[in-house]
């Protein structure tokens, strides 16, 4: 084929020519959203947006995003636009003021149909009535009738730890609050005795490990980051299918034991199965207003999938917090100490109970500064049903808002000297420095972690069992600082190995 009469081309070649200058163009066309709205980020690689930045893992690359372009980022997954922001302002604005406009997080693929039934991830009214439904369980009440369980695996844990620091030998406390908070989350919300601390290769936290390797970064999803259109056809798992159908057989195992026996529980499971509804309804039943929803209580379906969720999400990110908080003790010795003199005068060697920790100010302080530094979650989401201006920024429905929690809590200008390790950040004077929404490891909103102040009670009880027997130091092996995980969760890449010292009893 003759060209402008210059050049002769196959027609086969120029055919590959043209395609590949559409398809440079549609790359151009998506990535010039943020540059149109006026907002800063770097410059992205044709379809693939920022990705190659992510090789760094996602916390470090939101630091640099933030330090180099501002509160405000504009950045592209792919060619899915995803606007960072840090602004503590816009975020209550986002989260909290326009929570209407922002209720979801934002999916951008199909879930399967498992998954619409999880209180993570369901949207609009049918969130409304899970959250609603499934919050009573966190009550105080609730959570003191928890405690003589969490004592229990605290007891445990404090054993297991004797057993593998008696050969002389570093423990990794990943792995060890790993079996520690398997054991809480079964027996709190479950009534089941897993005993995985005296079991290493125990089957619940083989699959809680293995259910997080979904589909959510396998090459359908890439796909959908290229091409966003076909988020419409391709399904997507958020856990892996092996995992979450043993989490289901425990349920219904669970279930069908309730059925026939006479204790009672005050549990998690046992408040969904006495909002469920025997009556037959569609299993697959996700929309509707809100007094539809209650009317006709909990499906099958939600009762499993909300078990599945407490599962997972209960199990591993506050095995992580706790593995952090006993590293954050063993580099920070005059934290450690103060922490043990306020658990004496408070616990006087006893074991601690539920009224005993809230008394316990300056270890409240501590574990928030954990938080600061080691938050679950590297980024919080939401999805806009209707384009907003927020302090002058317009945002396009549909578009990720993400809060980079890393970065967030790392900012100078709230944080001074923010690698270094200090509870005292967190006294009523230095807080009152600070916006109200500088600090949110938890999330913020009416979409707050659900689970929020049983992990809090949870890891507090558990910190003061730990030094109530034993001081932590670093080992030959403890990285300063530790190396995480590239993904979207805060984990230590290579483990938390740490000195474990036994204190003796007076």
């Amino acid at each position: 084929m003759d060209v402008l009469g210059f050049i002769d081309l196959p027609g086969w070649v120029l055919t590959i020519i043209i395609i590949l200058i559409t398809l440079y163009l549609y790359s151009l066309w998506y990535h010039s959203l943020w540059r149109r709205l006026g907002i800063p980020g770097p410059r992205p690689i044709p379809f693939l947006g920022i990705l190659p930045r992510y090789k760094q893992g996602l916390a470090k690359t939101d630091l640099e995003l933030i330090n180099t372009y501002g509160s405000v980022v504009g950045i592209y997954h792919g060619h899915l636009p995803v606007l960072l922001v840090s602004d503590p302002e816009m975020v209550k604005e986002i989260f909290i003021k326009e929570f209407s406009n922002y209720t979801n997080r934002p999916v951008p693929f199909k879930m399967d149909e498992h998954s619409a039934f999880s209180v993570g991830t369901a949207k609009d009214n049918h969130w409304k009535f899970l959250r609603s439904t499934i919050s009573p369980t966190f009550s105080s009440g609730k959570l003191k009738l928890m405690v003589p369980k969490i004592q229990r695996c605290c007891s445990n844990l404090v054993e297991n730890i004797k057993q593998q620091s008696k050969q002389g030998e570093q423990v990794d406390m990943k792995g060890v609050c790993e079996t520690f908070t398997m054991d809480v989350i079964a027996s709190t919300a479950f009534g089941i005795d897993v005993n995985s601390q005296n079991e290493p290769n125990n089957q619940f936290v083989k699959h809680a490990k293995a259910a997080a390797l979904g589909e959510i970064f396998g090459p359908k999803f890439f796909l959908i980051m290229m091409f966003p259109i076909l988020k419409h056809f391709f399904t997507i798992h958020f856990m892996k299918k092996e995992a979450v159908d043993f989490f289901r057989s425990v349920v219904e195992s669970a279930i069908g034991l309730r059925k026939k026996g006479q204790e009672v529980y005050n549990d998690f499971l046992q408040l969904m199965l006495n909002a469920r509804h025997d009556d037959k309804q569609s299993d697959y039943f996700t929309i509707g207003d809100l007094k539809e929803f209650k009317n006709r209580g909990l499906n099958n379906s939600e009762v499993k999938e909300n078990a599945v969720t407490f599962f997972v999400a209960g199990y591993d990110t506050t095995a992580n917090t706790l593995a952090f908080a006993c590293y954050c003790l063993a580099t920070n010795h005059d934290v450690q100490d103060k922490c043990l003199e306020e658990i004496e005068n408070i616990c006087h060697g006893e074991r601690p109970q539920f009224e005993d920790l809230s008394k316990l100010e300056y270890l409240d302080r501590f574990f928030n500064e954990v938080l600061r530094l080691y938050a679950s979650a590297v980024r919080i989401q939401r999805g806009g049903k209707q384009g907003i201006t927020v302090k002058g920024v317009y945002i396009p429905k549909d578009v990720d808002i993400s809060v980079p929690l890393y970065a967030l809590h790392r900012n100078p200008t709230y944080w001074p000297d923010p690698e270094k390790f200090d509870p005292d950040r967190f006294t009523e004077e230095n807080k009152a420095k600070r916006p109200d929404y500088a600090f949110i490891p938890f999330g913020v909103g009416p979409r707050i972690c659900i689970g929020m102040r049983l992990a809090l009670m949870e890891v507090k009880m558990a910190l003061v069992f730990l030094l109530q027997n034993f001081s932590f130091s670093p080992c030959s092996k403890t990285e300063i600082p530790i190396e995480l995980e590239t993904g979207g969760l805060i984990r230590a890449k290579n483990g938390i190995p740490l000195k474990i010292n036994n204190r003796e009893k007076p």
